[in-house]
């Protein structure tokens, strides 16, 4: 499992990764202890699967989770609007601690029979600012991205800063 430092305020360190390592390892010792069938009363369930490392297969996994699952597909196929096309998989990674890259975003797609080149993809997060933001992780989609996905899952009309 690929782990990522990210640098917070301060000298801190967050690694990103690191809890999924840890539960991946306890599930793994009370399975072999025989106790593992049986979660504890009080545990919470994660809501996200730990990386597979391939990205796009967590794209997948996680459009598959979503509850807007056909929305953000019929979306992304039916309006030629690069810059969501660009945004729908930095909305379905955000939490998934992995870098999305424009090759992703473009094989991701092309899964769901969208042809949409790399390029294209990089080529519009660079010229809609505000969007996305560049950060030492790769893209994450900034809270004004995540309003543009959601407003064209409501079929509001998009309206892009100038």
């Amino acid at each position: 499992m690929p782990f990522k430092a990210k640098k917070l305020k301060k000298g801190w360190f967050e690694i990103l990764g690191l809890e999924q390592f840890i539960e991946a390892r306890l599930q793994h010792a009370l399975r072999s202890l025989g106790g593992g069938k049986k979660a504890k009363k009080g545990a919470k369930a994660t809501r996200t699967a730990p990386p597979s490392g391939n990205v796009v297969d967590d794209l997948v996994s996680a459009l598959d989770r979503h509850h807007r699952k056909s929305e953000l597909i019929r979306v992304g196929k039916t309006q030629k609007d690069q810059l969501l096309r660009s945004l729908i998989p930095l909305y379905l990674g955000r939490h998934l601690g992995s870098e999305v890259t424009s090759g992703h975003v473009s094989k991701f797609w092309s899964l769901y029979g969208v042809k949409y080149a790399a390029p294209n993809a990089a080529k519009a997060l660079r010229e809609h600012v505000g969007y996305a933001r560049q950060t030492k992780l790769g893209r994450q989609i900034t809270p004004n991205g995540i309003k543009y996905v959601e407003a064209a899952m409501n079929g509001r009309k998009l309206k892009r800063a100038a």
